[in-house]
């Protein structure tokens, strides 16, 4: 039995699945009897390009007034790829010069079937035929035989010759929305006495990314489970955590609870999901949840501002970058913490420092700059070099971040820096970042060598809340 991609394939136009700026200058070019001779498809894989180029290989080779019918031996016969009239050629593996002229040979003859019908070449994967091959067929498309089509499918136009490009109709076709893609698997289930609960076939969209052929293999996959097909049963026969576990995760973050994300987190990994899976499907979680809130789907229920979202779903970007190169447990946890500093960390560029000045409220340690702007006359020069201080300060701790590794500015760009007390650089953490304070202390020796570095023979001090640590 053929694989359901296959049996879906479109036999007319009408069939077709999205495409429509392709479809009605087809139909319009072959209801007036002007098909060009020589037409490149060009767009992502499993969108219809090889299908549409079969569709007018049926359409002039069709017996049928409604041509493509579908029906007739002719659209049998290119279906089912047995028309002698019709060459679909792998041009990844047929790419020689010896290959070209093999075909210049063939196309040459007269059609077999029927005086009246026309050759056509389908060359797939066209941007992987060599140089000298595009040269070779140069010639035949500047001046090809009249009864002679050829039609070009590439997902990489970009890498076909200009002189080829200039000699075509080129047509782009683009991904396919997730509403087409489900309309068609709902009527491919239909006319296989199948159910699936809407929920499922989403699921089967959304993971082909916009390319129908990989929907219906998904599907194919799905049809081998009995009785309705549920979501469930989707995300495990495709190896996905449960969404109900990921929206969990997402709260957990949310809601700041920390140990809680971590400890999920580490259950799905110790499940046998992937590390990489995992971060992935929690920032579609994140994305969900915003979508949510603006009352464009289904998501887990999040507090937190669009701004911070896209902070946190960025931190994930980045680190499914660094989940290719390494995917265990202790990556998927720093993809956590990312997530949970996006959500709930305070900016550390220029916008920080405000929240920095607001700091008179240190009188317990440092009295005299609160007092001193309270004086007179005598200390009213003295804010103004203690602002501009500051500023320079401030800019230099931004520095020593700048030149720390990833993981350790995580937890030090939450720490406030004070002015240098002597020859001590003092680092205050409030009491709710409890937790970046406890891993800053693992890193103290390494950020201490920046600070010689950069600031100069400060010794690094730690405090929580205030006070000494």
């Amino acid at each position: 039995m053929s694989a359901l991609y296959r049996q879906a394939r479109p036999t007319t136009f009408e069939e077709m699945v999205g495409q429509e700026h392709v479809k009605e200058v087809l139909l319009n070019a072959l209801h007036a009897g002007r098909l060009a001779q020589a037409y490149l498809f060009s767009g992502p894989r499993g969108v219809g390009k090889t299908s549409s180029a079969r569709l007018i290989a049926q359409a002039v080779n069709c017996t049928s007034e409604s041509k493509p019918c579908g029906v007739c031996e002719g659209c049998r016969l290119v279906r089912e790829g047995r028309h002698p009239d019709v060459l679909e050629i792998d041009a990844a593996s047929n790419n020689s010069v010896e290959d070209v002229r093999d075909l210049r040979e063939r196309i040459l003859l007269a059609p077999i079937m029927s005086p009246q019908d026309k050759k056509v070449v389908i060359l797939d994967e066209a941007h992987m035929m060599s140089k000298s091959a595009f040269n070779a067929l140069l010639k035949t498309l500047e001046e090809p035989p009249q009864h002679v089509i050829f039609i070009f499918a590439t997902t990489e136009p970009e890498r076909m010759p200009p002189t080829i490009l200039s000699r075509t109709q080129h047509f782009r076709f683009r991904r396919l929305s997730e509403s087409e893609i489900v309309q068609k698997l709902s009527r491919i289930l239909l006319g296989l006495e199948r159910q699936a609960e809407p929920q499922a076939l989403g699921l089967v969209a959304r993971m082909a990314d916009g390319a129908m052929r990989d929907a219906e293999s998904l599907l194919d996959r799905l049809l081998t489970l009995e009785g309705i097909i549920t979501l469930a049963q989707t995300e495990a026969a495709l190896g996905l955590p449960p969404q109900e576990a990921l929206f969990a995760l997402a709260e957990a973050l949310d809601r700041g609870q920390i140990k809680e994300a971590l400890e999920q987190s580490q259950q799905l990994y110790t499940q046998g999901f992937a590390a990489r899976t995992l971060a992935q499907g929690l920032l579609e979680a994140l994305r969900a949840g915003m979508y949510g809130r603006m009352g464009l789907g289904v998501g887990p229920h999040l507090n937190a501002s669009e701004d911070r979202l896209v902070v946190a779903m960025t931190a994930l970007d980045e680190a499914l970058e660094r989940l290719l190169k390494r995917s265990d447990a202790l990556s998927l946890e720093l993809a956590v913490l990312a997530a949970y500093q996006g959500l709930h960390s305070t900016p550390t560029s220029p916008p920080a420092i405000p929240d920095f000045e607001p700091k008179p409220r240190r009188p317990l340690e440092r009295p005299t700059a609160s007092v001193e702007r309270q004086e007179p006359v005598e200390p009213s020069p003295t804010p103004e070099p203690q602002n501009s201080t500051l500023t320079d300060f401030n800019q230099a701790w931004r520095d020593v971040l700048g030149r720390l590794k990833p993981t350790q500015k995580a937890f030090f760009r939450e720490a406030l820096p004070y002015p240098p007390e002597g020859n001590r650089f003092v680092l205050v953490f409030t009491e709710d970042k409890g937790f970046h304070y406890q891993n800053a202390l693992k890193h103290l020796s390494a950020v201490q060598q920046v600070v010689h570095e950069t600031l100069g023979e400060f010794e690094v001090e730690l405090r929580l809340g205030g006070k000494k640590k």
